[in-house]
C-alpha cells in the first residue's frame, strides 16, 4: 500500500478513520483505473489526505469550508477532471452514501488536474 504510513499518521492524529481509509482507497483504485498510473507520495499525497479527511468529516456530519470563488473558476476551467469528479462523487453516493457537495467536488477536480499534470510531465520527459 502506497501510502500506509500516510494513512497511519492520519489515524493516529484522529483526522481520518479506517471507513475513511476504506473509502479512499476504493476512490484511488479508481483514480489508477481512469489514469493507468499508480499512486504514490509525489504525485497524490495531498489527494488521498484530503479524500481521508473529508470523508470521515462527511461520515461525522461536520460541516466543511466552501471553496474559494477563484477556486471554483479554476475547478471549473479543468472541464474533463471536473466530469471524472462527478462520476466520483456519484460513486461515493451510490456506494457509500457520502455525498460530496459542489466545493468538495471542485477540490476533487483540482487534485484530478494534478495527476493530469503530472502525468504530462512524464509524458514531456519521455520524449524529451
Amino acid at each position: 500500500m502506497a501510502f500506509k504510513n500516510r494513512y497511519r499518521l492520519l489515524l493516529d492524529s484522529e483526522q481520518a478513520s479506517q471507513e475513511s481509509i476504506r473509502i479512499t482507497e476504493e476512490i484511488v483504485d479508481l483514480i489508477e483505473k481512469k489514469y493507468q498510473i499508480k499512486l504514490n507520495e509525489s504525485n497524490g499525497a495531498s489527494l488521498v489526505t484530503h479524500l481521508a479527511i473529508t470523508i470521515k468529516k462527511l461520515c461525522s456530519n461536520e460541516k466543511l469550508s466552501e471553496i474559494p470563488g477563484i477556486g471554483m473558476t479554476e475547478a471549473l476551467s479543468y472541464k474533463e477532471e471536473m466530469v471524472f469528479a462527478k462520476e466520483l462523487a456519484a460513486y461515493l453516493e451510490e456506494s457509500h452514501q457520502i455525498d460530496f457537495n459542489r466545493s468538495e467536488i471542485a477540490f476533487l477536480a483540482i487534485h484530478l488536474r494534478n495527476i493530469s499534470q503530472y502525468l504530462e510531465r512524464k509524458e514531456e520527459e519521455i520524449i524529451n
